[in-house]
């Protein structure tokens, strides 16, 4: 993850210098950003909670890696628009049916968000709070047996920090992305398939480029 996470900020650097030395000059603060986004996902609710003395399943935190292009349209926030997507593991619990076999199997999940991106004025030399209010999907994915790929709403609330005052900026972002998951895409024994709710957790640290 970390061997990823320092190519993709090295990538964006690399870029990002290429496009300064073209454009030169001072860069507005309400300029479109592009960033590219590395961190993790975690996911504190199980998708299917275990019997009394059993396990549940649930989804291990994995990689996350992603895109965001921010556009300013107000003087106070702008929109934003972004595709991520996490590597994880399900962790097989005691409800899953015999198809499911024991032990885990790979899922990845698709998020796919946009709202708006609330940025207060400067602190400590360049360092600006963050606020993100919006919504999108998460799609599932899996390679277990027996079951199907699903998609449902989420919110997508977060806050955090940009730094940089130049072409680069530097940012780092904790957002919370509640949604529910439809049981009946596991294949489940002794269990009647309902919409569990989920909470999960995602940290970034991006680097920004303002072209």
């Amino acid at each position: 993850m970390f061997k990823r996470l320092t190519l993709s900020v090295l990538l964006s650097t690399l870029v990002a210098s290429g496009l300064s030395a073209q454009g030169g000059g001072a860069i507005g603060s309400r300029s479109t950003r592009v960033t590219a986004l590395s961190g993790g996902l975690a996911h504190t609710s199980a998708l299917v909670v275990g019997p009394t003395g059993g396990t549940d399943t649930r989804l291990s935190p994995g990689p996350t890696f992603g895109l965001e292009i921010q556009f300013p349209t107000f003087s106070f926030a702008s929109l934003y628009a972004g595709a991520a997507g996490s590597f994880s593991m399900l962790e097989h619990g005691s409800n899953l049916g015999a198809a499911a076999g024991p032990g885990s199997s790979g899922a990845t999940i698709i998020l796919g968000t946009a709202g708006l991106a609330f940025e207060a004025s400067d602190w400590f030399d360049n360092l600006r709070p963050t606020l993100r209010l919006g919504g999108g999907f998460k799609a599932y994915r899996f390679t277990m047996s027996g079951a199907s790929s699903t998609m449902s709403p989420t919110a997508d609330i977060g806050v955090g920090f940009r730094g940089g005052a130049g072409v680069i900026e530097i940012a780092g972002e904790l957002r919370l992305l509640p949604s529910a998951f439809d049981q009946a895409k596991l294949p489940l024994r002794s269990l009647v398939a309902q919409d569990q709710q989920q909470t999960d957790l995602l940290f970034t640290v991006g680097v920004t480029i303002r072209p």
